[in-house]
Formats: structure tokens, sequence, C-alpha cells
């Protein structure tokens, strides 16, 4: 039951922080507008306003006097930090995309007057004049408010209706449209549906361990005993890989609250679904079999009774189909088990690793792949990062396929090698890619994808070959399909090892 917390509270744990996360930048952004325009209307105020000449610009009635004329018999429109700044609120709403208003509880100017909401935040700030700054996310806008103090220079305008150095003038609102950037966490919120259907399948597998428990007891108490001791122990590995996992999740997130914590943050919960998706295929197969063996077990015992040997037989098949499962488990905790130090390692032994994460899957959806190698090629390099490298170009292709329901779904696998390069081809016959992305399809948060996909891996992918490995990895349009190609140099010594 601890595997199934884990995994739950990292992925709500993970949404908390990126909705933090979003926040506090949307904070920060609206305190940076706020500051320049206090400072825009301070430098404003030292200088009693400036006097502008515009034919288009219409002199403010609550200004006394409002205009002036120059020498030349030009109008010259006097602009005080108010009118200044109503001014940028129209340019910024229209250019920047965010609205502006300043607003008063004593006002001169009507158009300036607040809605209930905002003189409640005056209000507020009048009584807590040490807090600077307001805000709240409704109806996906994202609404600040920073108090405006009376400084020496205000005094020319406004010490007339009562205001002293230090007093709450005002506020100036700055609101932002969201609602992009909540869709974006929404969807990270729908990658827990994988997750629910992964803890439904594990259940449905401990309460199939149970029936096979109480219904054999019986016949073979110390068979059954080791058969569900040995569930247990795999058990506990699943469960600490899982705690391993959370661990450096819990890690990178403190790591790159200084550099990309949201980039990176989604990218290991989009490996951590794909992985998850991957051990469902695997084990769909082998939870059936093992559950019509003990419905079989149930039966004949109700009906025939059971001899010693039936009994030995369909304990071998249950254990078989455990094994299989077993070693589903460590095949996935060796995949994603990180390279401590660069290794030589087989292209292609890494190439098939990629492969068997995504068997399954690629069964269930009749997709035929297949990898060329003239020769046994061997690089220096990270092993594991190679092979992930392999398996997001592969699982990629797969959702293209899928997704555009080729008759004959097909993706091959090229390993080659020149003189001075290695190359390793991923290519489908998925139809491509649109000419006005395929330049942008290596960018943080680009995906073609309809209904799925972060963005993420084809970027990380490109880190991984290119800061990890010097490699290249770039891509082309085929005839009826995509390429992927992989580009490694091979060092002056590697030839020996090929």
């Amino acid at each position: 039951m601890s595997l199934f917390f884990i995994i739950g509270y990292t992925i709500k744990n993970s949404y908390k922080i990126q909705e933090q996360l979003l926040t506090d930048s949307l904070k920060n952004k609206a305190i940076a507008i706020f500051d320049l325009i206090v400072d825009m209307r301070h430098w404003n105020a030292q200088y009693d306003g400036v006097y502008v000449k515009s034919e288009k610009l219409e002199p403010n009635q609550y200004l006394n006097p409002n205009s002036i004329k120059s020498e030349k018999g030009e109008t010259m429109v006097w602009v005080n930090p108010a009118f200044m700044t109503r001014q940028i609120s129209d340019i910024a709403s229209l250019r920047d995309g965010f609205k502006l208003k300043i607003t008063s509880n004593k006002l001169i100017n009507k158009n300036n007057a607040p809605d209930a909401d905002e003189k409640k935040i005056l209000d507020h700030f009048d009584k807590n004049p040490n807090i600077p700054y307001w805000w709240e996310i409704k109806d996906n806008e994202f609404k600040f408010m920073g108090a405006l103090q009376t400084e020496q220079a205000c005094l020319v305008c406004h010490a007339k209706q009562g205001y002293k150095v230090g007093d709450i003038r005002g506020g100036i609102s700055v609101t932002f449209d969201v609602t992009k950037e909540f869709e974006q966490l929404n969807e990270i919120n729908k990658d827990k549906e994988q997750t629910i259907i992964f803890l439904i399948i594990a259940a449905i597998g401990v309460i199939i361990t149970l029936l096979i428990h109480e219904n054999t007891r019986r016949i073979n108490e110390q068979k059954i005993s080791k058969l569900n001791e040995s569930l247990e122990i795999k058990v506990k590995e699943l469960d600490d890989f899982n705690q391993t996992l959370h661990n450096k999740v819990k890690i990178e997130i403190e790591k790159q609250r200084e550099k990309e914590n949201l980039l990176i943050q989604q990218s290991k919960l989009a490996a951590l679904g794909e992985m998850i998706g991957n051990i469902a295929h695997q084990w769909r197969q082998p939870i059936s079999a093992v559950s019509a063996i003990m419905m079989n077990i149930k039966w004949t015992a109700i009906s025939q009774g059971v001899d010693k040997k039936f009994l030995d037989e369909r304990m071998l098949e249950a254990n078989e189909q455990l094994k299989y499962m077993s070693q589903t488990i460590d095949d996935f905790r060796n995949f994603f088990k990180p390279n401590k130090e660069k290794e030589y390692f087989n292209l292609k032994n890494e190439v098939k690793k990629a492969y068997k994460i995504s068997q399954e899957s690629l069964l269930y959806n009749n997709i035929n792949l297949q990898i060329f190698s003239s020769r046994m090629i061997s690089i220096y390099g990270y092993a594991n990062e190679f092979s992930q490298v392999v398996l997001n170009l592969i699982s990629n292709a797969k959702d293209v396929l899928i997704e555009r329901k080729i008759e004959i779904p097909r993706i091959e696998i090229h390993i080659s090698q020149d003189d001075e390069y290695i190359y390793c081809e991923v290519k489908d016959n998925g139809g491509g890619i649109e000419e006005k992305y395929i330049n942008r399809i290596f960018e943080p948060y680009f995906t073609t994808k309809q209904h799925h996909g972060t963005g993420i891996g084809l970027y990380i992918s490109k880190e991984i070959i290119e800061k990890h490995m010097q490699g290249t990895l770039g891509v082309r349009n085929l005839e009826n399909g995509a390429s992927f190609i992989i580009c490694l140099p091979i060092k002056k010594d590697e030839n020996a090892n090929t």
C-alpha cells in the first residue's frame, strides 16, 4: 500500500509545486511592472508634471490648467503622474497583453473609481500600511495591486485632499490572463489517470494473490506460503525502486528551483507515465494467465478433487508467470538506472534494451520494429542515457503511427559507421512532420500531439546527445515518414573496440 501512496503523493505534490512556481513568477512580473510605473510617476512628479505637444492627446478636464500655449502658439498638454499612468495602461493592454488601472478612495477623476474588490483592497492598505502588495487568481485572471504611498513631490496636487508624506493615496492594479498557463497545468494533471489505471491493475494483482492463498491454503500450505513470500519480495523490490525514484525526484526538485524546475519535473513525470504504461502492457497477459490457473484449481477441486500431480503442474505454471512479472520489474529497474561513469557499450544491445521496454506496447498495436546493423559497433559514453533517447524516439514514432491509423505501421532502426562517425537512424512510415513544425520540434514544451504529450522528450534527448555525448540529433522527412538521426563522433582509439 505504501507503493500506491508514494506514487499518488509524488504526482499531487508535483502539481502543487508547479502551481506555486507559476504564481510566484506572475507575482514577481507584476511587482516589476508596478515598480517601473512608480519610478516613472516619481520622475514625472519631481518636475510637477510635463507638457507634451500633441494634436491627438485631449487635455485632462480634471487638471487646471490642463494646457498652455507655446511661444509658437502650439497647444502643450499638461501630463501629470495619473494622466501618464492611464496612457501607459492603454498601450500595455493593446501591445503587452496585461491591464493597468490606477484607483483611489479619494477620487479626482471618476473614471478611476474602484470596483467592489478594489475598494476592499484599498481599505486593507489603509489599515495595514506596512503591507504594500496584494494578489489573487480568480476566473483565469491573475490580479495584483500595489499600494501608492504619498511622497513629497505628490503634495503639489494631493495636499488639498488631506494627504501627508507616507499616507496610502491609492493603488495600481496589474491584471494578466492566465488561461493558457493553467491549461498546461491541467494537462499535467490528466497524467494522473494513467497512474490510477496502474493502481487498479496492481490492486487486482493483490486480490488475485489473496484468492490464491485462500483457495489453496488447506491443500498445500507450504507451497502457497513460499509463493506468497516470493511475491512479497518482488513487491518490496518494486516499493524500494519507487522509493528510490521518489527520492531522486525530490532531489531534482531542489536542484531545479535554481535552474529549470518546471522543465525537468515534467520530464520525470512523463518518463514515469511511460514506464507505468509499459509495465501495464507486459503484466496484462500473465495476470490473466494466473487468474485462469486459479479458477482451474478452484473448479477442479470442487467438481473432481485435486491430486498432487495436478496441483504441482498448476503451481509450476503460476510460478512461471510470476517469474516473468518479476523479470519485468528487474528489466525496468535496470533500464532507468543512471550511469555514473562513461563506458564502452554496444549500440545494438542498447537499442535492443529500448525495444524490449516498449515491445508489448508495439505488439499490442501491431507495429513491426526491425533493427539493422552490419556489424557489432561499440562507442564510449553513457549506455542507459543513450537507450532512453532511443526509447523516446521509438515512443514518438509509435504515437504517430497510432494517431494517424497507418494500415501497415513500421519502425526501422539502422546502425552504421564511417571513418569519423557512428550513426543510429530511427525512421517510420507515419507520414512525416509538417514543414511548418519541423524546425521547432526540439524546442521545450512544443508538441504536435493532439491529445497528449509534454513537448519535453525530444528536448531532453537532444540535450543528452549533444551535451553528454558530444554528438548531434537531427530530423528530416522521408517520402512516407520521418527520420531521426543520432550522430556520434568516434574516438581515435575506438576502432579497436568495434
